[in-house]
């Protein structure tokens, strides 16, 4: 099975709304981001061939990529505490939430018999012109091929 299925699988699987493209059609979701929904938005993905040893046939495919988990926010919120601690902000609101998501997300897919190489994520404010917060996340995972 393709990563972009797999990720398409396990986002609907956690409720998440799940959109695969170039950055520039991701874009596109300005006016109908829904405010409390998550999305997992992933560009597309670099596929690499693996073959055996003797060169005769393809035993994995290795994917890398990154993708947005993220929802709307909004611009005039503080990041942390920057005016005033009480006052709600993007990371209490937005990113913290999702990185339990994101670890469940990475437990889910090693699951499906994918090696999971790298899971990375960053914090991202103001993403995209849908003004999204959250994660941008990177992988490395290799899916072995099915044997004969």
């Amino acid at each position: 099975m393709d990563i972009v299925r797999i990720l398409q699988n396990l986002a609907e699987s956690n409720q998440l709304e799940y959109h695969y493209g170039k950055k520039a059609a991701l874009n596109l979701l300005d006016g109908s981001a829904e405010a409390g929904k998550i999305y997992l938005l992933h560009e597309f993905t670099n596929r690499k061939s693996e073959y055996n040893s003797s060169g005769t046939k393809i035993i994995a495919t290795n994917y890398e990529g990154k993708f947005f988990l993220v929802k709307q926010s909004s611009l005039d919120e503080q990041y942390f505490a920057e005016r005033n601690a009480l006052l709600p902000c993007k990371y209490s609101l937005s990113i913290e939430p999702l990185l339990d998501l994101f670890i469940a997300l990475g437990n889910g897919l090693a699951c499906t018999g994918a090696v999971v190489t790298q899971w990375d994520n960053i914090d991202v404010t103001d993403a995209l012109d849908a003004n999204m917060d959250g994660l941008l996340c990177s992988y490395k995972v290799t899916i072995p091929g099915s044997y004969d």
